[in-house]
């Protein structure tokens, strides 16, 4: 079975999870053969000031190093 990827050009946010991405607009369901990702929630325009900080902990590794462990670990979700 291929995925079925649903979006909304409503939000016109090229982005989604996974490789699911570059549609014109936001990726707000994927369904797979074993796995399905769906929104939660989507929050526009936020009150509150959203503030991401730097972690202190943890192992640094390149873009392509966790392209690798993302790729092994999503392998054999979508057959």
């Amino acid at each position: 079975m291929k995925p079925i990827v649903w979006f909304t050009p409503e939000i016109p946010v090229s982005f989604g999870p996974l490789k699911y991405n570059g549609l014109p607009g936001l990726v707000i369901l994927v369904e797979m053969s074993k796995r399905t990702i769906s929104v939660s929630e989507i929050i526009l325009n936020p009150k509150d000031k959203i503030s991401i900080n730097k972690p202190t902990k943890g192992e640094k590794i390149t873009a392509g190093e966790s392209r690798e462990r993302g790729a092994a670990i999503w392998k054999n979700i979508e057959k």
